[in-house]
């Protein structure tokens, strides 16, 4: 309604501008001549033209009132309409509203929901990365990846997944896990290339004994996870362990008999550690040549209890052979001497007999006991050896720790084992020359024992002969 009437006023307020502007020129004094002879209007004229146009201008003014007054009525009916349509269309609204709150409700709940499951694939997200990754890892320390070098890189990338994984990445991995354990289980021969002490890459069968050992016919072989090959040792184990280095049927294999195999759980490290543990004769020569001389002693001490203890298992047997005939006997053992020796005594004294008698005994003695004294020297001379070679070994250890100091532990423990070993060889060399030794002092006092009897007996018979006549 206000709009019309606003255009009006300029016009209005422009027309009565005009008007009085007029009024003033008409009211202004001025010299009045007479022209009658121009044909210019009077001033009569001019008031009554004034008078006329402010009639029409007012009539105009009137007329657009008038509009403007029923364009008012006009807008007022329709504000009338629009606010009434406004309070249906807001009544109308209400349940709308209500609607659109519950559906901002369950909107709200749904994002809540999306949020807690988005925090529990996030979750899920990083506990696969993190599974991949360390299996990654764990897998590539494992020998199976010889045969399969694809899942280094399939695990990688697993590991390295920006997004969520599918189901297809989680039975990846499973097949991978689960493939890892198969192989464990299992002694597996294919064929593979391995790094001899050479540094030459040789193609050959190799035997995989699950994920822990691997070998081929030259010996064990070390796997490198770094660049996942496989290295032949220079120092391999002693030869009782490369003993099962040998071909073998894969595991599963139908009339495979039960095998014994060299397991290594550290995969290497046991058998690196023991290629470089060091050999008998290795260990000889760390005892240096007191080592060598207790050696010598005991191969002295063990040719001198070998050959007692068969002589006297041969003169053993002999007298066992006199015992069963006494009534011949014979020079050839000490018992068939003391006989003879015994027959050929005449004397009537039972004391000269008798001394006699021990004195044929005692004869036997040193050649049933010769040696034994040595083999005894021998076995308490070899553990002082070893001692004195600990002590100078020992000796020589701290000497070169003043020199170098205790930064290194290897060089300590190896100065220490180096001297305990003439300990070691001191007690092996004695141990069994005791033994030997008191083998040998049982024989040969078994055999005095019996010589010792048969004297007695002599003397008994002769004892017997002498009172018969008496009686």
């Amino acid at each position: 309604m206000m709009g019309p009437l606003n255009t009006t006023l300029p016009g209005l307020a422009m027309g009565l501008l005009l008007s009085l502007l007029l009024s003033l020129l008409l009211l202004a004094p001025r010299p009045v001549v007479a022209n009658t002879q121009s044909g210019q209007p009077s001033l009569q004229q001019l008031l009554d033209q004034l008078k006329q146009e402010r009639a029409q201008q007012r009539a105009q003014w009137q007329a657009r009132e008038q509009r403007f007054l029923a364009e008012q009525k006009d807008q007022q009916r329709k504000l009338e309409q629009a606010r009434s349509a406004k309070l249906q269309q807001e009544q109308s609204l209400q349940p709308l509203q209500a609607e659109l709150e519950r559906v901002t409700a369950e909107v709200r709940a749904l994002e809540d929901a999306i949020a807690r499951q988005g925090q529990q694939l996030r979750a899920l997200q990083g506990t696969f990365s993190r599974i991949a990754g360390e299996t990654a890892a764990s897998l590539q320390q494992s020998p199976v990846s010889l045969q399969f070098p694809q899942r280094s890189a399939q695990l990688q990338r697993l590991a390295a997944l920006a997004d969520l994984p599918t189901v297809e990445d989680l039975e990846a991995l499973w097949l991978i896990t689960q493939e890892e354990m198969t192989a464990a289980g299992r002694v597996v021969q294919f064929d593979g290339q391995f790094v001899d002490g050479a540094g030459r890459a040789q193609t050959a069968p190799l035997t995989r004994v699950g994920t822990f050992t691997v070998f081929a016919a030259e010996g064990f072989l070390q796997y490198l996870p770094e660049t996942q090959e496989l290295l032949r040792p220079a120092m391999q184990p002693p030869a009782r362990y490369l003993r099962t280095v040998e071909a073998a049927s894969p595991s599963g294999a139908p009339g495979m008999a039960i095998r014994t195999w060299v397991v290594d759980p550290t995969r290497g490290a046991l058998i690196r550690q023991l290629g470089h543990s060091p050999a008998l004769a290795e260990r000889v020569a760390q005892a240096g040549w007191i080592g060598v001389i207790i050696l010598a002693l005991g191969g002295v001490g063990a040719l001198l209890a070998l050959w007692r203890i068969g002589y006297l298992l041969w003169v053993t047997a002999r007298v066992n052979a006199q015992l069963k005939q006494l009534h011949t006997p014979s020079a050839g053992n000490p018992l068939g001497r003391v006989l003879l020796q015994a027959g050929r005594v005449r004397t009537a004294n039972q004391e000269n007999y008798q001394f006699k008698l021990d004195e044929m005994v005692l004869a036997e003695l040193p050649a049933l006991e010769r040696g034994q004294n040595f083999i005894k020297l021998l076995a308490a001379v070899a553990p002082l050896l070893g001692l004195l070679g600990t002590v100078t070994g020992m000796i020589l250890t701290f000497q070169s720790i003043s020199l170098f100091g205790n930064g290194d532990p290897k060089l300590m423990a190896g100065g220490i084992s180096q001297a305990l070993m003439t300990t070691v060889l001191g007690l092996v060399v004695a141990i069994p020359l005791l033994f030997s030794h008191s083998f040998v002092v049982s024989l040969s006092r078994n055999l005095v024992q019996r010589l010792d009897e048969q004297s007695a007996g002599l003397l008994a018979a002769r004892l017997e002969r002498t009172e018969a006549p008496h009686e």
